[in-house]
Formats: C-alpha cells, sequence, structure tokens
C-alpha cells in the first residue's frame, strides 16, 4: 500500500463515485479492466503523480484520452 502523504490530494469528491472514493482514497487505481460479466478494477497502487489516483499506466492512458483533460 502506497504512503498517502506521497500521493498528489485528491480531486472533489462529488468527482468519484463511492467505489471510486474508496480506492482513490486508499491510494489504489480504480481504473475498470473489465465491466463483463462484473466490474472489475485495477487494485495497483497509485502514481504519486496521478492526479486521479490511477497506477502509472491508467494514468497515461487517462492523460491520452481527451476527455479526462490533464
Amino acid at each position: 500500500m502506497p504512503i498517502m502523504s506521497h500521493l498528489r490530494p485528491l480531486l472533489a469528491r462529488g468527482r468519484y463515485t463511492d467505489e471510486e472514493w474508496e480506492y482513490a482514497s486508499a491510494g489504489i487505481c480504480d481504473w475498470e479492466t473489465a465491466t463483463y460479466p462484473e466490474l472489475e478494477r485495477c487494485g495497483q497502487p497509485s502514481d504519486p503523480n496521478s492526479h486521479y489516483r490511477y497506477c502509472a499506466e491508467h494514468d497515461d492512458q487517462a492523460h491520452d484520452n481527451p476527455s479526462y483533460g490533464r
């Protein structure tokens, strides 16, 4: 589990669903890796530089997607 003091501050609470908030506040990547037949999330430790609290790989994917912004 990552040390929380090394992670960026969380975005506004309203940006997260309840489940996403649990992952983000625990420093765990909540990127959806599968949606059928059951939702699965990445579960890797958050990258300290990720605004979204994703792991490094998924943070890069988010930055490549214009709908996420920077």
